[in-house]
């Protein structure tokens, strides 16, 4: 027989730190992780963050939910984002993550929405009938290096056993472009940078909200970089959703007008490769993607992924090894689309959602 169980922000707590975790046969959540959601001033005391299933006794599957507040016509709608969904091979086949899914929803009223999902999971989103799609994102991944050593192999298995040749050919190539992103003159523009939300930023973000549907401020922002999910340290854990990498960090570009802060700019680093996830304030796309280029080239970062298309589009104009399209799909449970009616605008930025922390 299968029982579900939810847990709160209290409860949540008082699972991570009880003995109980510890003799869990697999982790249905990461302590970091789940500290990062009880620190989120969005989730209410009440929200169900996290919900279990077990066959009997064993636990079977979990379902993990990032609350979050929609602003529609002046007033907060409160959501939750899935974050995470998984049945241990043992137990599927049994409908667990279609229950997992229901009591989810259930417990937002149907106010849900998901994005950053497997295919797997999107076939069976569209089949529940309870999703309907939302406004696609659409960006670019700007490759400045190459890495056919990591992007071959993932992409056919036959690479593999080429792997030290790719190595070889990485870089050797990327040792010339290099030196010349050294040697070759760059505009130099005015901007500095912050691995924290410093008082002249936070100042910053608090007077430049993003005047999107959700229009994140500084109280948002700090969580966010004070409560990251990818792990720095190269800690075994029996997570599913587990991410280990030798760097991840946030850190703000501040781009000035003179002695004036005009732009904001708040892009996360994971390993060697970067992601723009908000733009706070005035947003000069042809300084903006100067600004990008020059600290991408300057600074080694292999790829830079952004979806705002603004500044694509003067990025588009620049030398790059390599320029690929990307699409991030949003799915919207129908009951809260019904809440947010026929004229809501479905307006959202790159680092919207529980894609920041990843």
């Amino acid at each position: 027989m299968i029982s579900l169980k939810t847990y709160n922000k209290q409860q949540l707590e008082e699972l991570i730190n009880s003995t109980v975790f510890n003799d869990l046969p697999f982790y249905p959540i990461t302590k970091h992780r789940a500290i990062s959601h009880i620190k989120n001033s969005n989730a209410t005391d009440s929200d169900s963050l996290l919900i279990l299933a077990f066959e009997d006794d064993n636990l079977a599957g979990y379902i993990g939910v990032l609350p979050d507040n929609i602003i529609h016509e002046n007033q907060n709608i409160h959501l939750g984002w899935l974050s995470t969904l998984f049945v241990h091979p043992d137990f599927r086949g049994k409908k667990i993550a279609q229950k997992l899914l229901s009591k989810a929803c259930d417990e937002y009223n149907g106010n849900i929405m998901i994005t950053e999902f497997t295919p797997e999971a999107e076939n069976m989103y569209v089949k529940s009938q309870l999703f309907v799609y939302q406004k696609t994102l659409y960006g670019k991944s700007y490759h400045y290096l190459s890495n056919l050593q990591k992007i071959l192999p993932s992409k056919n298995k036959t690479w593999s056993k080429y792997k030290l040749c790719l190595k070889a050919f990485d870089s050797t190539l990327n040792s010339l472009i290099k030196l010349i992103n050294k040697t070759s003159a760059t505009n130099k523009e005015s901007f500095k940078i912050t691995y924290q939300l410093d008082h002249e930023t936070a100042s910053f973000i608090d007077k430049n909200k993003i005047g999107n549907c959700f229009n994140r401020n500084r109280k948002e922002i700090e969580w966010i970089v004070d409560n990251p999910w990818i792990l720095t340290d190269n800690t075994t854990i029996n997570y599913q959703f587990s991410a280990y990498e030798k760097r991840f960090e946030y850190i703000f570009i501040k781009i000035y007008e003179g002695d004036n802060l005009n732009t904001v700019l708040l892009l996360s680093i994971r390993d060697n490769n970067a992601k723009l996830h908000f733009v706070f304030g005035k947003n000069d796309p042809i300084t903006a993607s100067k600004v990008l280029h020059q600290y991408t080239k300057q600074n080694n970062i292999s790829n830079l992924i952004s979806f705002d298309q603004k500044i694509n589009e003067q990025l588009d104009r620049k030398k790059i090894l390599l320029k690929k399209d990307r699409q991030r799909k949003f799915l919207m449970h129908k009951n809260l689309q019904k809440t947010l009616g026929e004229n809501f605008i479905f307006d959202i930025s790159a680092g919207d959602g529980d894609a920041i922390f990843t």
